[in-house]
């Protein structure tokens, strides 16, 4: 399915140095933008852009909250961490290493401190074996293992006295009802890595737009800016028809068209689509979503994503569970959680699990490992 929004080339022009260059001006430009109509700094942190605008206020002569001049300090030194762990890491096991997301996506942005992120996500052919290397070699497992069964990496692991975790990655996280990529097909088409380590590979700029795109989706559907920062930087530059063919290959053509059209109305000047209209209305006007956002994105956000077919599947899945109670919730106990959602439509999801929580009330549960 080829993309329905015009790309700031036209496909198949020439992607020079100079053009890319422009594209990411306009691109940095649009999120000063969004970062200045902002309401509320708790709005900026909920969509991960609070570093963005501790450097933006920074640039206007403005004062930056003590807050913000902290998490700039603890990210920056994350930063200088990086290359250690990760020279650590391919000294530790054998076979490839491809870097995914985190520091991989910070390299693209004007000041790579300013894109947060507190794992490495590493993709390798045989996930057990290179997790049993890593322990041999001293480094620790951390986190309940009971959240890392069956799914998309190992149970994290950390080195001791360093605060990033690692990550081993059987395979990208995927979106429920979507099939990722196999493996071994990523890796084979693996490049360096935009750190510059010695053996230190990464997915190629469209494979990992693309991979940052499903991100984006995989948790809760464009759930924050940052996300969409990442899949527009990554993506600048880089062919539309090539990333169109690659998403029809990964089956997953009407998650990138829906993802596209967002990031072209959001950075690039090319109109808001129905998306931005309604569920992910909040994107625009930069702050968390209201308990009534988070209801429609829960019905509707699967037809953006997923064959109509599955999308069906999973709204009637996504119904079912919010008018039933949790398990081990009473009715009246559900019947008053109800009753708060009604009132608190218009506030955004933070504010509203608060009161729950000093009403003593349980809000529902929102598990998901990223």
């Amino acid at each position: 399915m080829a993309v329905a929004v015009a790309p700031l080339l036209e496909p198949g022009a020439g992607r020079h140095e100079a053009d890319t260059a422009g594209e990411r001006a306009v691109l940095w430009n649009a999120v000063d933008r969004l970062v200045d109509c902002a309401p509320r700094l708790s709005d900026l942190r909920a969509h991960g852009l609070h570093l963005l605008a501790a450097r933006r206020w920074r640039e206007l002569g403005r004062e930056v909250p003590l807050e913000l001049r902290q998490a700039q300090r603890g990210a920056a030194l994350v930063e200088l961490m990086v290359p250690t762990l990760l020279e650590r890491l391919r000294a530790s096991c054998s076979g490839p290493l491809v870097l995914m997301k985190g520091p991989e996506v910070a390299a693209l942005y004007p000041d790579p401190a300013a894109r947060t992120f507190r794992d490495l996500d590493l993709l390798v052919p045989d996930a057990e074996a290179t997790q049993r290397q890593l322990l041999a070699a001293g480094f620790e497992v951390t986190g309940d293992p009971a959240l890392y069964e069956d799914i998309h990496h190992l149970r994290p692991l950390v080195w001791p006295g360093l605060p990033l975790i690692v990550e081993i990655h059987r395979r990208p996280k995927w979106v429920d009802g979507l099939v990722p990529p196999e493996t071994d097909e990523l890796i084979a088409g693996a490049v360096s890595s935009a750190l510059g380590i010695d053996g230190i590979l990464a997915l190629p700029p469209a494979e990992h737009t693309l991979v940052l795109a499903v991100h984006a989706w995989a948790h809760v559907p464009l759930g924050k800016l940052i996300n969409l920062v990442d899949v527009a930087a990554a993506s600048c530059g880089v062919d539309e028809r090539e990333l169109a063919a690659t998403a029809e290959s990964w089956d997953m053509e009407r998650l990138w068209h829906s993802t596209r059209g967002v990031v072209g109305g959001l950075f690039f000047g090319q109109g808001r689509g129905l998306i931005s209209r309604t569920w992910a209305r909040n994107l625009r006007l930069v702050r968390e979503r209201t308990v009534a956002e988070a209801h429609l994105q829960r019905w509707v956000s699967p037809f953006s994503a997923l064959p109509a077919r599955l999308a069906t599947a999973r709204m009637a899945r996504e119904v079912k569970a919010q008018v039933l109670p949790e398990p081990g919730e009473t009715w009246s106990a559900k019947l008053r959680r109800t009753r708060r959602a009604i009132r608190d439509a218009p506030t955004r999801v933070s504010e509203h699990d608060r009161g729950l929580e000093m009403q003593g009330i349980q809000g529902p549960s929102r598990k998901g490992v990223e």
